[in-house]
C-alpha cells in the first residue's frame, strides 16, 4: 500500500517521514562515496596519462636525437588555461576608464549631415562624432613622360617619380613588405588581398617584390637608425638568441622612445655591436687611446706606427 495520496504527502505519517528521510541521507551518502570513488579513479587516469605523455614526448626526442634532427622547440604555456580556469563567479578586478583619443587633432575629411525640422525649430548647432575610417583604393597612373630632341640629336626623357620598380609603386611595395615581415602574411595571401582590393598582380610578382630591389627601403632603415642615435637623449639595447636555417643566431635591439631597430647576426661581439652602431658607415678615428689598445693586444709595431703617422 502506497503511503502517498494522489494529492500530495499529507497522509504520511511521522514514523513513516522518518524512515523515509533516514533512507534518502543514507542513499545520498552512498552516492557521495561513489562519486569521491569516481573522482579518485580519475585522478589516477590523469596522473598515468600525462607519464604516458612525457614518456612519448622523451622517446621523440630521443629518436629525433639519433636521427640528427634540430630539437623540439621550447613552448610555454598558453595563457587560455588561466582564464578557463579562474572563478567565473569572482569579479576580475575595476575596469579602468576610457581616456582621450589622441588623434583627435588630425581630422582630415568634415561632413555635415542635414535633416529636416519642422517650421518654428531653431537651430542649436552641431553634435560632433569622430569616426575613424580606413580607406584603401586601387590606382592606375599613367605618367606620360615628356621626350625632346636636342640640336645634337639626343634624346631627353622627363625622369619617373622615385620608388617606382617595375611598374609598381613605392606605397604598394612598402604595404606588400609590411604585411610580409611584420604581419606574418604569405605571397599566396598577400597575392589574394592584392587582388581582391583591385590591383592585378601575380603571385611571382609579389615575391621580386618581396626579394629584389631593397636599397631604398635600406637606406631608409639605416638612415631611421641615424636619426635616432643623433636625436634620442638615450637609447636601450637588447640582444636575444635566435635561430635561422639550423643555425645559431643573435637579433640585437636598438631605440628609444621614438625609434627602433632589429639587427640579425651570426655574432655578439663588442666590434659587431659598434658596427651596428655605425649604421653603415665605415668612419673610424685612430687616436691615442686605439694606439695603445692595440700596442696593448701586441699588435704589430710596424702597423701602429704606420697608422699613428697617419
Amino acid at each position: 500500500m502506497n503511503p502517498l495520496s494522489d494529492d500530495g504527502s499529507e497522509t504520511l505519517s511521522p514514523d513513516a517521514l522518518r524512515r523515509l528521510a533516514v533512507d534518502l541521507s543514507q542513499r545520498f551518502g552512498a552516492l557521495e562515496a561513489q562519486v569521491a570513488d569516481l573522482r579518485g579513479e580519475l585522478e589516477t587516469s590523469e596522473l598515468a596519462r600525462a607519464a604516458l605523455q612525457a614518456e612519448n614526448q622523451d622517446l621523440r626526442d630521443e629518436i629525433a636525437r639519433l636521427k640528427n634532427l634540430p630539437p623540439r622547440p621550447p613552448f610555454k604555456p598558453s595563457g587560455m588555461e588561466k582564464a578557463a580556469n579562474r572563478d567565473l563567479g569572482k569579479a576580475a578586478g575595476t575596469a579602468r576608464r576610457r581616456g582621450p583619443k589622441r588623434d583627435t587633432d588630425r581630422v582630415t575629411r568634415e561632413e555635415v549631415l542635414r535633416t529636416e525640422a519642422p517650421a518654428g525649430s531653431r537651430f542649436k548647432g552641431y553634435e560632433i562624432l569622430l569616426v575613424r575610417e580606413l580607406v584603401m583604393s586601387a590606382e592606375l597612373v599613367r605618367y606620360r613622360r615628356e621626350r625632346w630632341l636636342t640640336p645634337e640629336g639626343n634624346t631627353i626623357i622627363a625622369p619617373l617619380p622615385a620608388g617606382l620598380i617595375g611598374g609598381f609603386g613605392a606605397n604598394l611595395r612598402r604595404f606588400c613588405l609590411v604585411l610580409h615581415a611584420q604581419g606574418q602574411v604569405t605571397t599566396e595571401r598577400l597575392t589574394s588581398i592584392l587582388n581582391g582590393i583591385g590591383i592585378e598582380i601575380s603571385k611571382r610578382q609579389v615575391v621580386r617584390i618581396l626579394t629584389s630591389r631593397l636599397e631604398d627601403f635600406v637606406a631608409e632603415d639605416r638612415a631611421v637608425l641615424r636619426t635616432g642615435l643623433a636625436t634620442a637623449p638615450f637609447i636601450s639595447v637588447d640582444d636575444t638568441g635566435a635561430r635561422h636555417a639550423r643555425r645559431d643566431g643573435i637579433t640585437t635591439q636598438i631605440g628609444g622612445d621614438h625609434f627602433t631597430v632589429f639587427r640579425t647576426g651570426r655574432s655578439k661581439s663588442r666590434l659587431n655591436f659598434l658596427s651596428l652602431l655605425q649604421a653603415g658607415g665605415e668612419d673610424y678615428v685612430i687616436n691615442d687611446a686605439a694606439l695603445e689598445y692595440m700596442r696593448r693586444r701586441k699588435v704589430a709595431p710596424e702597423v701602429v706606427a704606420r697608422l699613428a703617422g697617419h
